[in-house]
């Protein structure tokens, strides 16, 4: 309840009646007027759809409902340290209460740099302070705002340096707005790194923004930092972030910040999984599930073993290399062989933790995957993590979120090693895309389908235009075709494109195109392709060749030619060659058709194949 007397303060200020600064009593009244309460705003991982952490906001009541009202007035009073205690304080004892679900999560603290470099903050923020209110150092990321700057940057290296020794991790916050930035960087190193709203918002926008999330997106990758985009309130801003390779990400668009941590929604998390999927190039075509490569280790049940029994575990049982912890099938957290000992060891560890549960020394933070995913995902994910977790195996659960078992790097490095290898024998040259080994693991992929359709492209006309403009340019045009193709691909239910060879694509569908799609298609293609023609071929709408005999001809513009089959129309357990010998004899008609009309065109095979029986 507030009262009147917390409220007159409030009041003061209204009327431009708060005292000046320098005297304590008035700033002890003015925290209280402000009344700090934390809220909580997801961090997403959106090659996963799961909330990485959460960044902690604190807010007030009116007149300080915001940061930079509370901290305008902090400011004047010379009350930011005082504030941004009474910001930490209120974090940690809210983060000490939240659900055990939420209890293992990362959470990102504000503070700045005069207060991280002042005296009071190094004595006090460690990590037996925090365990007074009862949180693991390790969940805490100290967020530095880059919106002041440093006087001595070798002093805040050495406090970064302290930081991490303890088992905090750094952030660098609003990079690419504040002092300094490149000289804050190498003196922070950071964990993370947090890409600011300015060049965020509207990123779709500007080619120039677009190239330096590019580069930002690489620098941090061989730095070993992860990279935060803030201030995504746009499907088209967080579609141009995917497509740099951007994985993290903050902002409006996920939901705004509250009192509470909350997950994602199932509609943003399949938005999320669709939006990354399209714009995954990686070769995963010849790819497998990783259930082929998953083992049920040792597991420990919660709260059942110390962290001497399991040292005598690991003395007894030299080849094990990690356990799980769980709770019931749910993942508490990893321990490896060498985490253990890095945590017991020296003067004090063993004595320290020898007695308490083996969970209190485990890693909350695994890196865990459903076993939908794919191998090449897989390595994706797993050398995207920091180094010192570069090499744990990784976790495995189904998609009630059971424990299944784990992944080692190395089955993970050898299957994704074998994988690119086959996909770069099947892989067009011209184009890279697969080829005709991994289309045909498609098409029996198909079989397994409810419902898919198989489409076969052909360009026409493709010889004559080779003969106009020289090969060349031909390559252009099959590069053309491919682009094409992939962005109607994009559109497509789970579809997958391969180049047979020639002037000949396939598309394999998990689902029934429409003609409206198709439709969608040939006209974006009749208007990308006249970027390769002369304007007055364009106008004629024809080309001039000669013939074996020497003799001019005139030859349409190339079109396409789309040749679709879907599972309607054939029996329910097909050999795979009926697809080839039905399109050949449905692409002669529609080429007849293109040839007439000269724009591309599409036709649906509509005989009825049934297995003959008798």
């Amino acid at each position: 309840m507030i009262t009147e007397q917390m409220v007159q303060p409030a009041r003061s200020v209204e009327r431009g009646e708060w005292p000046q600064a320098g005297d304590k009593f008035l700033v002890n009244e003015f925290i209280e007027a402000v009344q700090v309460r934390p809220n909580f705003h997801p961090i997403i991982d959106l090659f996963t759809g799961s909330v990485l952490g959460f960044e902690v906001l604190s807010r007030g009541i009116f007149p300080f409902e915001t940061p930079s009202k509370m901290f305008e007035e902090a400011r004047r009073l010379a009350a930011t340290w005082d504030l941004e205690k009474a910001c930490r304080v209120a974090a940690l004892k809210k983060i000490a209460t939240l659900p055990e679900s939420f209890r293992s999560s990362q959470y990102f603290i504000n503070v700045s740099p005069d207060v991280f470099t002042d005296p009071r903050f190094i004595e006090r923020f460690t990590q037996d302070r925090l365990q007074e209110y009862g949180v693991d150092q390790r969940q805490i990321v100290i967020e530095i705002t880059e919106k002041m700057t440093f006087s001595d940057y070798r002093h805040f290296e050495q406090l970064v340096s302290r930081y991490t020794a303890q088992g905090f991790k750094i952030a660098l916050d609003d990079f690419g707005s504040g002092y300094s930035g490149l000289i804050t960087l190498i003196a922070s190193t950071p964990h993370y790194l947090k890409l600011d709203m300015a060049i965020v918002q509207d990123v779709h926008k500007y080619e120039y923004k677009q190239k330096l999330v590019k580069s930002v997106t690489s620098f941090a990758s061989s730095a070993n930092t992860r990279l935060i985009a803030e201030g995504v309130e746009s499907f088209e801003d967080l579609e141009t972030l995917v497509k740099y390779g951007v994985r993290y990400t903050q902002g409006f668009l996920f939901g705004k910040p509250k009192d509470e941590p909350y997950l994602l929604s199932d509609d943003m998390k399949k938005s999320i999984t669709a939006l990354v999927k399209k714009h995954d190039h990686t070769k995963v075509d010849l790819d497998e599930w990783i259930g082929s490569l998953v083992i049920r280790p040792m597991t420990i049940k919660k709260a059942s073993m110390n962290c001497q029994q399991l040292g005598q575990v690991f003395k007894k049982t030299p080849h094990l290399d990690h356990t799980v912890v769980l709770d019931a099938e749910k993942i508490v957290g990893l321990i490896t062989r060498q985490h253990f000992y890095y945590e017991t060891g020296g003067a004090f560890g063993y004595p320290l933790y020898q007695k308490k549960p083996v969970e209190t020394i485990c890693k909350h933070h695994p890196l865990v995957v459903e076993d939908k995913n794919t191998i090449t995902t897989l390595a994706k994910l797993a050398m995207d993590r920091f180094q010192d977790d570069l090499y744990d195996p990784v976790l495995v659960v189904d998609c009630e979120d059971k424990f299944i078992g784990t992944v080692t790097m190395k089955q993970v490095i050898t299957k994704a090693v074998e994988l690119e290898v086959r996909c770069a024998m099947s892989a067009n040259p011209l184009t890279n895309l697969p080829g005709n080994e991994v289309i045909r693991h498609w098409i029996h992929d198909a079989l397994l389908w409810p419902e898919y359709s198989i489409i076969y492209a052909d360009l026409d006309n493709f010889k004559g235009y080779n003969d106009s403009y020289g090969f060349l340019m031909g390559d252009e045009l099959l590069r053309l075709a491919a682009r094409v193709l992939s962005q109607w691909r994009d559109s497509l239910p789970d579809a997958r494109l391969g180049h047979i060879g020639g002037d000949d694509f396939v598309i394999v569908s998990r689902g029934m195109v429409t003609e409206k799609s198709l439709d969608a298609f040939c006209k974006m293609f009749d208007n990308e392709k006249l970027d390769l023609f002369k304007t007055r071929d364009i106008e004629q709408g024809f080309m001039e060749v000669t013939d074996r005999q020497g003799n001019p001809i005139k030859t349409p513009l190339v079109t396409m030619s789309l040749a679709v089959i879907n599972s309607s129309n054939v029996w329910d357990d097909p050999h795979p060659a009926l697809f080839s010998e039905v399109a050949a004899s449905l692409k002669k008609k529609v080429k007849q058709m293109t040839n007439k009309t000269g724009q591309s065109g599409f036709m649906f095979e509509q005989r009825l194949h049934r297995e003959e029986t008798g």
